[in-house]
């Protein structure tokens, strides 16, 4: 039967492409490594890697199994990680995926605060899309996700976490000089956008259809931080979430107009499993839901 040890060194040997290297990486000497590569071989019969002048290569089996190796120890590290948190004195352990928009506003401080309240409940943090997210939560991939105008989802419970609101971004210097604006207005001038991927990018081009005009994208992006210095830089205008941008606004030089159309209203929202939450799980989504029982489903 094979080990961890044994699939460590292989993994190793095919990242580095020396099994001598990989041997003295794992403390170990070249005829063990050599034995217990011998030993992978003999359990999966077939051969796993090609000698050559220059070191070693995986045969097409031992790239499907340096795959699958590397894998299993990622996720063995994790084991190890969430356990040494329970040894630590930890009481649960919740994973949380939350869109760029959230990212880049107040929750940072929102997640400090919790870790201050409950400190023997540890957060793990990952950005994702909120696409991604709500099937990540719904796959138990995730314990909680923060997204933006979820759809209906009968085995999710959604709960508001705030108003993210939307606004126009503009040069310091640029002729707009209203402080309100609707849509339609802009759709004569070229846009600084996000990837056709991200959530703000659709929401525009489906408005601007519903309008019967097309969306002039003159550059897209994939971050806020981008947009903004694209358009100081003069590159078009843009509309992003008002919390956002105000990190970027004291170092470039923009201004912010309010967007009147309703849509630019959105709601962000936490999510969990109904009936699957953990305990810890519902703890994080009571602490960072809005205090609005009229738009709030009920904790499972």
């Amino acid at each position: 039967m094979f080990d961890l040890t044994s699939l460590g060194l292989f993994a190793r040997a095919v990242e580095m492409g020396s099994l001598s290297k990989a041997a003295q990486q794992s403390h170990m000497s070249l005829s063990a490594a050599s034995r217990r590569i011998a030993l992978l071989e003999h359990h999966f019969r077939v051969s796993l890697l090609n000698r050559t002048p220059a070191g070693v290569e995986p045969t097409p089996a031992g790239e499907a199994l340096a795959r699958h190796a590397t894998d299993l120890l990622l996720q063995v590290d994790s084991i190890y990680a969430e356990l040494s948190d329970y040894a630590k004195g930890a009481v649960g352990r919740v994973r949380v995926l939350a869109n760029t928009s959230a990212m880049s506003q107040d929750l940072p401080e929102r997640l400090h605060d919790f870790s201050q309240r409950y400190p023997s409940i540890k957060l793990h943090i990952s950005e994702l899309r909120s696409s991604s997210i709500l099937q990540a939560v719904r796959d138990g991939r995730a314990d909680v996700g923060i997204v933006t105008s979820p759809p209906l989802a009968e085995d999710l419970s959604f709960a508001t976490y705030c108003i993210d609101q939307l606004g126009v971004v503009v040069p310091e210097d640029h002729p707009l000089e209203s402080e309100e604006i609707d849509f339609a207005s802009l759709l004569d001038y070229d846009i600084v956008g996000l990837d056709d991927k991200a959530e703000i990018s659709k929401l525009l081009v489906r408005v601007a259809a519903l309008m019967g005009k097309p969306i002039r994208f003159r550059v897209q992006v994939q971050s806020f931080e981008g947009m903004c210095r694209l358009i100081e830089a003069g590159q078009g205008i843009g509309i992003l979430p008002v919390g956002a941008v105000r990190v970027f606004r004291t170092a470039m030089a923009l201004r912010i107009i309010r967007l009147t159309d309703e849509w630019a209203d959105r709601r962000m929202s936490i999510c969990i499993r109904k009936g699957a939450a953990s305990l810890p799980a519902r703890t994080l989504f009571e602490f960072l839901r809005m205090n609005d029982s009229a738009t709030s489903d009920p904790a499972p």
